[in-house]
């Protein structure tokens, strides 16, 4: 686990050099999720074990599921409606966010099933 922390460290440490030489927290920012994206891929294929049983198909964690996806398009909805944002792009960020987050949570914490 200290592994995994130091590469999400080196990440960190990937986008702000990218920031610095670049002049652009774009930049940074671009190359800080890449380096994450990659962290994240090695680990997943070196440890199987937080994938195993993370999903959990029960009606009462369907419903936790869905929520999560009310609780993104409900905000995707907000966005869009007061602030002026795009539509598609919009709600291809939400999928993109909530579903990478909702997914990393269930891998992490994954249910008690009983």
């Amino acid at each position: 686990m200290r592994t995994v922390g130091r590469m999400f460290g080196l990440s960190g440490i990937l986008g702000v050099a990218a920031w610095l030489l670049d002049g652009t927290v774009m930049m940074g920012m671009l190359v800080f999720i890449a380096a994450c994206v990659v962290t994240a891929i090695i680990w997943a294929l070196a440890e199987s074990s937080p994938l195993e049983g993370a999903l959990d198909l029960r009606a009462g964690t369907l419903l936790g599921h869905l929520g999560a996806f009310v609780v993104g398009m409900v905000s995707t909805l907000w966005m869009v409606n007061s602030l002026g944002y795009p539509l598609v792009e919009s709600t291809l960020t939400m999928l993109a966010t909530v579903g990478t987050g909702y997914a990393t949570y269930l891998w992490m914490e994954p249910n008690a099933k009983s």
